[in-house]
């Protein structure tokens, strides 16, 4: 069993990491919405331009998705005629490629220097040496959760100059927003995978993983709405709704209605709040979830976190803060009664 400090240290920085993720690739979304295309949609536009030929299986490794969900993807893509299957000649394989209309899309998809979208932000925000360190220990993890293709995806897509228009940027503006791309790419692989290895942990909780978290923010901020858990979650508020209907229907919150306005509050109700500290417990506790984390010591976590906080910090995640410290007080008080209050050193 690690130790409880160990345990925390990660907990905030895979918290940390996990909304700063989040708050860029909602960002980018948003950005890429405009042409009629998801940020998913787009992103196997770069996959097959960067590997032609490429089947689906490693489509789905570098992008960190299941196959039905690529299988998905390429078929709204190829609806869009974004995307053609071409038969190879002994007709039993067959290659996806671009059409003029897919290159076109990824030409009107190009962050440029006057774009206010998240990552362009980062470049005068960003402290160059800070975002080496963290890159290169996302480097390690990456590695160590065997998807290592993952870098040469990365590393053409910089070259290719499909993610960014440069011809407006400076020498060294270029090579920050090289290694800006280089490090959220590795961020969302690394998020992804510890979220897939704790989704496969949840069936036996009967709870899904947007569920889980959203219990969670419910717990840190006792009376939210489902408007303002939409925000803090980055989920639709449509989505949300169901998600706060099943927590409802599983008894796990509870809902007040405003006096002043047509609002519900949510609260988590105590079954919900043994659900969170059984599931913690169990599998967080235990490093099931965190197991390629191991490996990083107080130092090198502690360097971690500050970097993920000033990012979330700059790009207005303020309450992230907040919901760290809360999540702590939680499973101090249901897990580690007797222990001196951690968060205080956040």
């Amino acid at each position: 069993m690690k130790s409880k400090n160990k345990l925390f240290d990660i907990h905030k920085f895979y918290n940390l990491s996990r909304y700063l993720f989040l708050n860029i690739e909602w960002n980018y979304n948003n950005f890429v919405s405009k042409t009629d295309i998801t940020l998913p949609q787009l992103r196997v536009l770069w996959i097959i331009n960067i590997f032609e030929g490429i089947s689906l299986g490693e489509i789905a490794k570098i992008g960190c998705w299941s196959p039905p969900t690529v299988t998905k993807i390429l078929k709204l893509l190829m609806e869009k005629e974004l995307v053609v299957r071409e038969i190879t000649e002994n007709k039993k394989l067959y290659t996806l490629n671009l059409t003029e209309a897919g290159y076109k899309l990824i030409r009107l998809n190009k962050m440029e220097k006057q774009d206010n979208t998240a990552l362009i932000q980062l470049i005068s925000q960003v402290n160059e040496n800070d975002l080496n360190f963290t890159t290169e220990i996302l480097k390690l993890i990456t590695i160590n959760s065997n998807n290592t293709v993952l870098l040469e995806y990365i590393d053409k897509l910089n070259k290719l100059g499909l993610k960014v228009d440069f011809k407006d940027f400076n020498c060294r503006e270029k090579l920050i927003i090289e290694k800006l791309i280089l490090f959220y790419n590795l961020l969302r692989i690394f998020i992804l995978t510890l979220v897939n290895n704790h989704r496969n942990l949840l069936s036996d909780f009967k709870l899904t993983y947007p569920q889980l978290r959203a219990l969670w923010i419910i717990d840190a901020f006792p009376g939210i709405t489902s408007v303002g858990l939409s925000k803090l979650i980055y989920l639709s508020p449509s989505t949300v709704n169901i998600i706060v209907k099943k927590l409802y229907e599983k008894d796990l919150i509870y809902k007040e209605k405003s006096k002043l306005k047509n609002s519900l509050f949510l609260y988590i109700s105590e079954k919900g709040e043994e659900l969170l500290i059984k599931e913690f417990d169990i599998n967080q506790k235990s490093f099931l979830i965190y197991k390629n984390l191991e490996f990083l010591s107080e130092n090198q976590l502690f360097e971690l976190s500050k970097f993920m906080l000033n990012l979330n910090l700059f790009l207005k995640n303020d309450f992230v803060k907040e919901y760290i410290e809360k999540t702590f007080s939680v499973i101090e008080k249901r897990l580690y009664p007797d222990m001196t209050c951690f968060c205080k050193n956040f």
